[in-house]
């Protein structure tokens, strides 16, 4: 839908490998997104969603773990 870098929630969870459980759990641990209004679809960045996994302590294997 909108390329490599802006992601919508499936394609973010495609990119992951995680499932829709594990994506709201990461937002609840503050994983950032963007939105244009408050009830408006949430979009994420892919270069801003790596960062913060990586800080975070989630690294890559067949899907992200801590």
């Amino acid at each position: 839908m909108f390329g490599t870098n802006i992601l919508n929630g499936k394609q973010l969870r495609d990119y992951l490998h995680i499932s829709t459980t594990m994506l709201y759990q990461l937002i609840r641990e503050g994983l950032p997104y963007h939105q244009l209004t408050n009830n408006s679809r949430k979009y994420y960045n892919r270069a801003e969603i790596v960062e913060w996994l990586m800080k975070h302590g989630y690294h890559a294997q067949s899907t992200w773990t801590k």
